[in-house]
């Protein structure tokens, strides 16, 4: 509490003592000039009128000895200005456009004498920016409307924006939106949590500590309730922090003096798609049915005063995809195999071809899996061999409703509400019992206020106070829950929130089954966001400073598998011999191993809900300095200081190295509430982020910017491997490895159908899975962002932009297996860990750097000739030693004590990208160059408009990696965001990594990585590392670099058709829309499965040999999608 004081007292200081800039934009902007005379001189005491055009409010300002005036916390929109002054002619500007965080510059001329001018500066929108060295890229409302939005989400169109990348996540819009995760995109190289999004001024971010899949916002604002928003890339003013990414800083629309309004509707359906490069099941095309409706209404309550927009939008969406999966053949369903087998519990040998299902020791509940799988009848292929629809449906409503009151010219107040529910359910893929690690249903809430209080004091000041909450409530629950598979497992929990099904299996070389390993899991954040700003224009100063503070609640539950798993990876049904063996391992032997029943790990955990919290003060300065006509400096200075999360009720314990007991390792784990911090580690009080620009204006039609600065970024959607609330022992997420049964460890050895020993809930360092923080490892993340770059008018409202932009990111999160077993070291026939009495130790470190270099391009024009163009070119290269957590991506390190081996490519690396966005309306009718008349031929020929967005960028990179054997396996960890190693195999030189040839696809997949096949049996890019050398341990850590593939080449075009109509009724318009994605059915494949496994198959002379799996493709983005849309405007 002292410390917040110490915080608000200085940000009240601030505000108070200091001649404190550009003045407070939020989500607003402002309109800057000089007035001279006739002779070129400066007119100082001039009165500057500025009148909103929609809604009557007027703003006035007086420009001061310089001539130079601002009107700032202008509200997006256009605007007419007036500037008077005795002894002078009016001069007036009309039609100014206002965009978001834009400080639009109107210089105007007074004549001398009693006769008004009008300056010719109508409709101005596009300049080269001399006034700020911000960079990024406004959207207006009018390209919202107009463009093809993919998913009807404005965030679709982020991606317009120079140095942006959109995750593969974002891509899809036809599945499960709990798979499609709305606002994702990396900006400059950086991760997607780095950004940062603001509605109406207010924090927007999603602060899950987890993303199953949800939106990275909280609210997302249907496209039509936008007024504008823009995306700031570099160099943002000290106003801004929170993130080192992008700031995306969206306008909701308010009402005004008339009534408007419009309703709508978007449909797609089965008829209207292409089928797709992958032959559906049956060859019938797979349904889809998709609805998008919904309206807003706004105008006056108070004429020029007090004003409202309300507005809803309904979601439906019910539809099947191509699924396709990798499922024991027919022939191991049966228990016969390619190659000899050995009963893992006593030895005994059934030779290749033999069935095994009649065997001893063969788990009836596998034999009755088994079962299951064979009515789902998969094909003898060894990879992708069952395709299947699977079907999802999704129900979402929102709603908003503003008012906004302007109480005089100097008081004005805003109050928003918004809420969003959404009912999404992803079905089985093998559908029940079997599930296939599915979903399930998902529930999301979201709601929130906003609120804002603005006041002009005198001519130069002004005061801008923000107020906000959200909550979210989000979870996934499994469709397994409350069901009987007709078998058990001794051991499960019996709660009715958590009991049900199969639990997750996973066997190496084939997709999961039962039920998904972290479901059911939900997050309850809530977030109060109280923000104030003071501005002041000092001469030639345009100065701010500001204070914000962050609450946030978040109850978690994210312990998992709650529901228990087990792992078949060991191969323990190869020739064992004295406890070793040499055979390769295959997933002949993985599925026998199931058939047997013998696990080479299970892993349970405990139910326990997190009531974390969290809390920052934000506080900054900053000023925008006309050092002269032609130069501009930024300069601005913020801190951050923000807490780790901290537990309700102190039920949080770290990991201390220092005390780790072989007699009592329990005491290695230390309660906060011993210790006298809450949070466990010591939290980063040194973030002081400088920032730096400049714009030189070379002449009225070239600028010349630049700048330096520091970001950091607090929050990482990391799962729980970072909270040490999920910690023993409060929480317990345990993995018992075990050793083959017949490798001396029978006695221990718990086989499959004997379930979880009630012991395993028992903390016991040796099997529980624990996180670690350590304070001298500890750093909150912070990227050096820095740029240059040329602006031109090439004519008006169009203008060119060339920059080089870079940045340089330290103390990245990573996760990592503090207590990895060394391969170096082998003791009695075992990798040794460090802390022998301990097991796997999840280290939370922030160590993690990045580097990023490019080449940017942007061209941009507003209604020129009816054309609006807008042409974004990146040319980058991005590098890191790991990415970021649940970000569809696999940051994990290959060797803790070799973190430097992954430094190289991202993921986030896409050499090119280009993307072309226009909207042309069409020169016929009333208006227009052609046919300019009324009646039946401009209803024909007249407002017609088209609408583009061409995506064209380089493949995504992926990950090739391979399941060692247990016995090779350095640590127990599956989950990357909990520090598992990521295992790659060896480069076989001199061979082509992929290769994409579309007439080989067998319907189902397409395989695109070279390996090892039976007529080419040695003649793959990839070689799995021996399990052993000379009978002893081989290190499981091959020598392939990290990312070093490429998915082919994507590209795309969007294409609308808009045609309206006058209709009888005096301002009330309809309009049909038309809308192509993927136009031209090009198939754009997604990346192949990159895990690699070693199999068994007959070369040409029948005889057994050993071949590679893995490296297919099964799956592409969106074929083409037709939309068909109506609206009601009036």
């Amino acid at each position: 509490m002292r410390r917040n004081l110490f915080f608000l007292t200085l940000a009240l200081v601030c505000l108070t003592l200091l001649p404190i800039p550009a003045l407070a934009q939020y989500e607003n902007g402002s309109i800057v000039g000089t007035v001279h005379d006739s002779s070129g001189a400066v007119v100082p005491d001039a009165a500057v009128k500025v009148t909103n055009i929609a809604t009557g409010v007027v703003s006035t300002r007086q420009t001061n000895t310089s001539g130079d005036y601002e009107v700032p916390a202008l509200r997006v929109g256009q605007y007419n200005i007036e500037v008077t002054k005795t002894g002078f002619a009016p001069g007036r500007a009309t039609d100014i456009s206002v965009s978001v965080g834009a400080r639009q510059r109107i210089d105007l001329t007074l004549q001398i004498g009693e006769t008004s001018t009008t300056v010719e500066v109508s409709g101005v929108s596009l300049q080269v920016e001399t006034d700020t060295s911000q960079r990024g890229q406004v959207v207006t409302q009018y390209q919202t409307a107009a463009l093809p939005l993919v998913s009807r989400n404005y965030s679709d169109l982020i991606g317009l924006t120079t140095g942006v990348r959109q995750t593969t996540q974002s891509y899809s819009s036809t599945s499960n939106t709990g798979l499609t995760r709305e606002g994702s995109f990396n900006v400059n190289g950086q991760r997607s949590i780095f950004n940062n999004f603001l509605l109406d001024g207010m924090d927007n971010n999603a602060y899950g500590e987890s993303n199953q899949g949800f939106s990275n916002q909280i609210i997302q604002p249907a496209p039509d309730s936008i007024a504008q928003f823009q995306v700031v890339t570099n160099n943002e003013t000290a106003e801004y922090g929170r993130a080192s990414g992008a700031v995306v800083n969206v306008a909701f629309a308010q009402g005004g003096n008339q009534f408007h309004g419009r309703v709508y509707e978007f449909l797609r359906n089965t008829d209207l798609n292409a089928t797709g490069f992958f032959r559906p099941p049956g060859g019938k095309k797979p349904s889809y049915n998709r609805n998008q409706f919904g309206g807003n209404f706004n105008g006056p309550i108070i004429k020029d005063h007090l004003f409202f927009f309300l507005d809803y939008e309904g979601f439906r969406q019910v539809r099947k995809q191509i699924s396709t999966a990798t499922l024991p053949t027919p022939n191991q369903l049966k228990g016969v195999f390619s190659k000899d087998v050995y009963d893992p519990y006593n030895g005994t040998k059934y030779a290749a071809g033999t069935s095994i299902l009649n065997a001893p020791d063969i788990s009836p509940s596998a034999r009755t899996m088994a079962g299951l799988i064979g009515q789902l009848n998969p094909t003898s292929a060894a990879n992708s061999n069952f395709t299947t629809f699977q079907r999802s449906n999704n129900y979402t409503d929102k709603g908003d409703l503003r008012l906004d009151y302007s109480i005089n010219s100097k008081n004005s107040v805003f109050v928003r509400a918004s809420h969003l529910k959404t009912n999404a359910t992803d079905f089985p893929i093998f559908g029940l019992p079997l599930d296939g690690s599915s979903n399930g249903k998902q529930r999301i809430l979201d709601q929130q206020i906003a609120g804002g209080y603005t006041r002009v004091i005198g001519s130069n000041q002004l005061l801008d106070v923000r107020l906000g909450f959200s909550r979210t409530r989000a979870g996934k629950y499994s469709l397994s829950i409350g069901t009987n598979p007709g078998f058990s497992f001794p051991g499960l929990p019996t709660d009715p929130l958590v009991a049900g099904g199969i639990p997750g299996i996973s066997i190496t070389g084939f997709s999961a089954l039962g039920r998904q390993t972290t479901n059911p899991q939900f997050q309850n954040p809530s977030l109060l966001n109280p923000k104030v700003n003071y501005s002041w224009v000092v001469k030639n100063h345009s100065l701010k400073a500001g204070y914000e503070y962050q609450q946030i609640w978040m109850d978690v539950q994210d312990t998992n598998p709650l529901y228990g798993g087990f792992t078949f990876a060991g191969g323990y049904s190869r020739n064992y011999v004295g406890g070793k063996t040499s055979e390769t391992l295959t997933n002949d032997n993985s599925f026998a191993d199931f058939l047997w029943g013998a696990s080479s790990a299970y892993s349970l955990s405990s139910y326990f809900v997190a009531q974390l919290r969290n809390r920052s003060n934000f506080a900054y300065l900053q000023d925008d300095w006309k050092v002269s006509p032609k130069l501009t400096l930024n300069i601005g200075l913020r801190y951050e200081y923000t807490t780790p999360y901290w537990e309700e009720k102190n039920r949080q314990a770290n990991f201390n190295p220092s005390l780790a007991n072989a007699s009592d390792p329990r005491t290695a784990m230390v309660p906060v509430s011993s210790t006298g911090n809450k949070y466990g580690y010591e939290p980063d009080r040194n973030d002081f982020a400088p920032r730096f620009g400049f714009a030189y204006a070379v002449d009225d039609k070239t600028a010349i910017r630049g700048g330096y600065g520091i970001s950091y970024s607090h929050y990482d959607r990391a799962g729980s491997g970072n909270i040490l609330a999920i910690n023993p022992p409060n929480a317990l997420f345990v993995t018992v490895t075990q050793s083959a049964p017949n490798a001396g460890g029978s006695a221990s050895y718990v086989p499959m159908d004997q379930g979880f020993p009630a012991s395993t809930l028992n903390f016991n360092p040796i099997t529980a899975n624990v996180a670690y923080i350590d304070s001298n490892r500890y750093r909150d993340s912070y990227v050096h962002n820095y740029y240059l770059d040329v602006q031109r008018t090439l004519m008006k409202n169009t203008m060119l932009d060339i920059a080089y932009v870079g940045n340089h990111g330290l103390k990245l999160l990573q996760f990592a297996n503090y207590n990895q077993a060394d391969p170096r070291v082998i003791t009695n026939g075992k990798f040794t860990r460090p802390l022998s009495t301990y097991g796997d130790i999840t280290i939370a470190m922030h160590e993690a750097y990045s580097n990023y270099n490019a080449l940017q391009v942007r061209y941009e024009q507003r209604m020129v000739a009816g054309l609006t163009l807008l042409n974004s070119f990146s040319w980058s290269h991005a590098l890191d030693n790991s990415g970021a957590s649940l970000e569809a991506n696999t940051p994990s390190l290959q060797d803790y004590r070799n973190p430097a081996a992954d430094y190289g490519q991202s993921e986030y690396n896409q050499p090119i990208v280009n993307t072309t966005s226009l909207v042309y309306e069409l020169p016929f009718g009333r208006g227009r160059h052609y046919m300019d008349r009324g009646g039946v031929l401009n209803q024909v020929f007249g407002q017609w408009q088209v609408s583009a967005v061409n995506q064209a960028m380089s493949g995504f990179p992926y990950q090739i990696n391979y399941n060692p054997p247990t016995g090779n396996q350095v640590s127990g960890i599956s989950a990357s965001y909990r520090g598992s190693n990521l295992y790659r195999p060896n480069r076989v030189s001199g061979v082509k990594l992929n290769s994409l040839d579309k007439s080989k696809s067998n319907g189902t997949s397409l395989q695109y990585i070279n390996i090892n096949t039976a007529s080419n049996p040695n003649g793959g890019a990839i070689a799995i590392p021996s399990s052993t050398i000379n009978n002893v341990l081989n290190s499981p850590f091959g020598n392939l670099s990290r990312d070093p593939g490429r998915s082919p080449i994507f590209t795309t075009l969007n294409l609308a058709f808009n045609k309206r109509f006058d209709t009888p009724v005096e301002r009330m318009k309809v309009e049909f829309r038309g809308e192509l994605y993927n136009t031209f059915n090009h198939t754009n494949f997604t990346q192949p499965g990159g895990t690699i496994a070693n199999t068994t198959a007959k070369d040409s002379n029948g005889n057994n040999v050993t071949v590679q799996s893995g490296g297919t493709i099964t799956s592409t983005f969106d074929p083409r999608i037709i939309q068909f849309g109506a609206k009601v405007l009036f």
